[in-house]
């Protein structure tokens, strides 16, 4: 079941009170194309069906690592991979200072 809010819709609801908080330029500009993934602002194309001349609007991703809506399935698959190198078993992780 897909969540109702997601990212983009979060930090359009935020507006510009985001840039006050004290992050970086690069930090600023992530958010900002996380803001406007699949929306009218990138720009997008039309798909048009030509047996039933169904016409849906279709918006251009952000393509940032970052997203979770762009790169969530490439992220999934890189940890199932990493996974599957996995011998059975048991981790552990020790820090010694």
């Amino acid at each position: 079941m897909r969540s109702q809010t997601e990212v983009g819709s979060i930090l359009r609801g935020l507006g510009h009170r985001i840039e006050g908080i004290g992050l970086n330029t690069f930090q600023l500009r992530t958010l900002s194309a996380l803001r406007s993934c699949r929306t009218s602002q990138p720009g997008g194309h039309i798909d048009a069906c030509t047996e039933c001349g169904v016409v849906r609007v279709s918006y251009n991703s952000c393509r940032k690592r970052h997203c979770p809506k762009c790169q969530g399935k490439k992220r999934e698959e890189w940890i199932d991979a990493g996974k599957a190198e996995l011998i059975p078993v048991p981790y552990f992780h020790v820090v010694f200072m």
